[in-house]
């Protein structure tokens, strides 16, 4: 593992980022002694990714609900991120980024996208950059456990679990099989394995995640915790009376998303409903693909992309919708559809799904079966019944566990790898 070199005039040591150490000994910080009792409050370093107002898409949402609850709870949270905001402030919430200024402290690394190669750059690759940062943190007063969300900051989050001789949990939203569709790219594998191999437990949004975790990255099963997303719904989430019907798509545009089924799905669907809409709401590489698809299916008029929607936009339109549709070929978890089935929409889901595996109220679907897909459409259109039925359904399940439930669940993961750090230490 190589090192990283510190730019010039910095007053820094090399990190390596395989053991967090630098080239001076450094020693394990010690276990604090008395302080683990189940109602103390604990300090966690959460190293992320993105953060709102700014995401994409699903690991940010989690990212603000986990610790909105967290603090609710009476935690303490010092989150890492690669980004200098600006971040939807949280009580008890410390963001820290790369480059960030400290008062009357030097700039120990520049910002994680300083672009490797460029002029003075001290790495290879900005993501190299954010990861030595996080390794040679030493001002977070005292932490309890290192929480690390995916691999983006999986290399870094290892070392510093080391250096301070604290417990590492990783939280796997996807894995790079299912976003490349099995054509991972190595290094990206490389940095998840190393995560799991580092944490003292693993999270995965699902019991299917959870198997893969298990069978592709030889994570030993007494390792691995299931805590599932939540869904908490904004107060414009209520049925209206369209003067159209919808059927509703809302997700990146990526390969792994099975929107091409989707619109295949709306071809097939939209003679026997000559009054709907086929909404694709989202942005991602696919994006001129499924234009095109839409255009050769004959129902380019029928099809509208929407874009990138605001958090606002999407509760008008998953009040507005008739039917939701998840096409996924992999969808570790799937929040949109959760989000769907809390406003009170009739859910078609590929069973492929995390969400799946929590939902009876939903019509779950093979990924591949475009007829499927367009009959349970149609069916849910043709039916007002079964709509309004399916739908008060799915929001009771959506909104029977929310996110302080799963903020407990985590927590307990917490002090459960506390108690088996410790053992270790004294074994």
């Amino acid at each position: 593992m190589r090192h990283a070199r510190p730019a010039a005039g910095l007053a820094t040591e090399p990190i390596d980022l395989a053991t967090g150490a630098r080239k001076r000994s450094e020693r394990p910080v010690p276990s604090p002694p008395g302080r683990t009792g189940p109602e103390r409050a604990l300090h966690i370093v959460m190293v992320g990714w993105e953060f709102p107002p700014n995401h994409t898409g699903g690991l940010g949402v989690h990212s603000y609900e986990i610790v909105k609850e967290l603090t609710r709870l009476g935690h303490r949270i010092s989150f890492l991120t690669p980004f200098d905001g600006p971040f939807t402030p949280v009580e008890r919430v410390r963001f820290r980024h790369p480059g960030e200024h400290r008062p009357g402290r030097p700039i120990a690394y520049p910002p994680a996208y300083w672009t490797g190669g460029a002029p003075g750059s001290p790495f290879a690759s900005a993501m190299d950059g954010y990861n030595a940062w996080v390794a040679q943190l030493n001002d977070l007063e005292e932490v309890d456990v290192l929480h690390v969300h995916d691999w983006f900051g999986t290399l870094g989050a290892a070392a510093l679990a080391r250096r301070l001789g604290r417990p590492l949990v990783m939280t796997v939203h996807s894995t790079e099989y299912d976003r490349s569709l099995g054509h991972p790219w190595e290094h990206i594998v490389g940095r998840e394995q190393a995560g799991i191999d580092a944490a003292t437990l693993v999270i995965a949004v699902s019991r299917h995640l959870r198997q893969q975790l298990i069978d592709r990255y030889r994570a030993p099963p007494s390792k691995v915790r299931v805590v599932y997303n939540a869904v908490r719904p904004g107060p414009r989430l209520e049925r209206i009376d369209p003067t159209k019907r919808i059927v509703l798509y809302v997700g990146r545009l990526a390969a792994m998303k099975g929107v091409d089924t989707f619109l295949r799905a709306a071809a097939r669907a939209s003679g026997a409903a000559p009054d709907v809409l086929f909404v694709v709401a989202g942005e991602g590489p696919e994006y001129p693909r499924l234009v095109e698809l839409a255009a050769r299916l004959g129902i380019g008029e029928r099809v509208m992309f929407l874009g990138k929607v605001s958090e606002e936009e999407r509760e008008v339109l998953l009040a507005g919708s008739s039917v939701f549709v998840l096409p996924s070929v992999v969808e570790p978890f799937g929040i949109a559809a959760l989000e769907a089935m809390a406003a009170g929409v009739p859910t078609i889901l590929s069973r492929t799904s995390g969400v799946a595996e929590i939902s009876r109220g939903t019509f779950q679907v093979d990924f591949w079966d475009v007829d499927e897909f367009a009959s349970r459409i149609v069916e849910l259109l043709e039916y007002p019944t079964l709509n309004r039925a399916m739908g008060d359904e799915g929001r009771w399940e959506a909104l029977r566990e929310g996110w302080p439930e799963r903020a407990r669940e985590t927590a307990a993961v917490y002090r459960e790898a506390i108690a088996l750090n410790r053992a270790a230490s004294r074994g």
